[in-house]
């Protein structure tokens, strides 16, 4: 009784809806961030370690 009530009830199609605009947010935000060159890339990798010091080790 209990399981013909769950088969039939119209919100088992939410779930399937969350996974699939999650799957497409997921693709998309995915494909952005492959799309952009490493060039893109190259000054944020380095932030960490960027303390604001010129090369000749003044700060400015």
């Amino acid at each position: 009784m209990k399981s013909d009530l769950l088969a039939k009830s119209p919100l088992l199609a939410l779930p399937l809806v969350a996974f699939f605009v999650f799957l497409t947010v997921f693709g998309v935000v995915f494909f952005l961030t492959m799309r952009k060159r490493a060039q893109t890339y190259d000054p944020l990798s380095r932030m960490p370690l960027d303390d604001g010091a010129s090369p000749e080790g003044e700060v400015s």
